[in-house]
């Protein structure tokens, strides 16, 4: 009995040990590999193609009804002016009827459900083609999103209206979320093969944005019915989500969706790339600017330091001066009268040898470049 409790007990603890190491493995090759952040922004991607996928299952569903009842209706009064008109061409102002006819045909081609039915199944030569199929819902959903918005369709029921206004409120923030996410994980590991050195990935980035309007355009140029000049202009405007919805190319509904994400995406990593490199360049000479203001802070501090010693060592020679003056004056005691007829300026008799106050006098310098001047002689001069 205790021997099979004590190899119970050593089974337990070798399980317990085999699931720590392959704790501790798993954890090693998540850490080793960078699958936690990867599975994030796998997650969020994942998230946005659901998104527009079950969006346009949900647009298709609503709009198609609406379109099949509307097409109806417009087949009806298409029917009923033609009938209208060949039956006023026997009366005898026919040009008048035309006019009235143009009139009313140009009314019903500005709805779009309408001039969508008049060319497509009205005309002779028209061929069956429905405004929502599953292509064109993903289409829309996808510029709805991201946002481009080009406007080949769009939900006319009030149901749709409504319906579009939430899933939009929900969409592009997830859509911009996990647009920004992509390219900042993007410049994560330029960032990372090309060192702190960030020039070298913004100039390369930022030719790939010039480049890649140009190479699609070259595609749609050449598998289209647009020329080359409109496709790039196209190219342009759908990855700067501008997306006029002037233009609209033959291209299948999956390359469009991959050129937009594509194109998206590589304006977010090129602005941030770039903005991180311009922040960078800032905050460099921001802090060579502020060390610059330091050191001039320093020598204007150095200055004033100067000044004042200049002034101490002035100020001292002054008193100095003073001093020896009011000693040569109390020793001799000498005080001479001049004749009232002859008034002229008191000098002392013993002053050779004296520094003035002033030293930048010109007194000064002559009595320090000639010795056997005396002061009276500076005083008489």
């Amino acid at each position: 009995m205790t021997v099979s409790m004590e190899e119970n007990a050593r089974i337990q603890m070798l399980s317990a040990t085999s699931k720590d190491k392959k704790t501790a493995t798993e954890r090693s090759l998540v850490e080793k590999y960078h699958l936690g952040p990867l599975a994030l922004h796998t997650g969020l991607v994942l998230s946005c193609v659901t998104y527009a996928v079950g969006g346009a299952y949900l647009f298709l569903s609503i709009e198609r009804p609406e379109e099949l009842k509307r097409r109806g209706r417009a087949l009806l009064e298409f029917q009923e002016l033609k009938d209208q008109f060949i039956g006023n061409l026997t009366l005898s102002n026919p040009e008048r009827s035309m006019d009235i006819y143009t009139k009313k045909l140009m009314y019903l081609l500005e709805d779009a459900h309408k001039a969508h039915t008049f060319e497509h199944f009205f005309t002779d030569n028209a061929v069956a083609k429905d405004m929502w199929t599953f292509s064109s819902a993903l289409v829309f959903t996808t510029t709805t999103v991201i946002p481009v918005g080009y406007g080949y369709v769009f939900p006319v029921s009030a149901y749709g209206r409504m319906c579009l206004v939430a899933y939009a409120l929900l969409g592009i923030p997830l859509t911009l979320v996990t647009m920004a996410d992509t390219g900042k994980f993007a410049a994560q590991l330029v960032t990372r093969w090309f060192g702190e050195n960030m020039a070298i990935p913004a100039v390369i980035f930022v030719c790939l944005l010039f480049a890649y309007p140009l190479v699609v355009g070259y595609i749609l140029c050449s598998t289209s019915n647009i020329t080359f000049l409109d496709s790039v202009y196209f190219s342009l405007t759908s990855i700067f989500t501008i997306g006029f919805g002037d233009l609209t190319p033959d291209m299948n509904v999956i390359h469009m969706v991959v050129f937009l994400a594509v194109g998206v995406i590589l304006v977010t990593i090129t602005l941030d790339i770039v903005a991180a490199e311009m922040i960078d360049r800032v905050h460099y000479m921001g802090r060579h600017v502020g060390k610059a203001k330091q050191l001039a802070g320093k020598m204007f501090q150095l200055a004033q330091s100067l000044n004042m010693r200049q002034g101490l060592v002035s100020g001292v020679g002054q008193l100095h001066a003073l001093a020896r003056f009011g000693m040569l004056v109390g020793k001799e005691d000498v005080e001479r009268v001049e004749p009232e007829d002859c008034v002229i300026a008191f000098s002392p008799d013993v002053m050779d040898g004296l520094d003035f106050v002033d030293t930048l006098s010109i007194y000064s310098r002559r009595s320090r470049h000639s010795a056997g001047n005396s002061a009276r002689n500076l005083f008489l001069s």
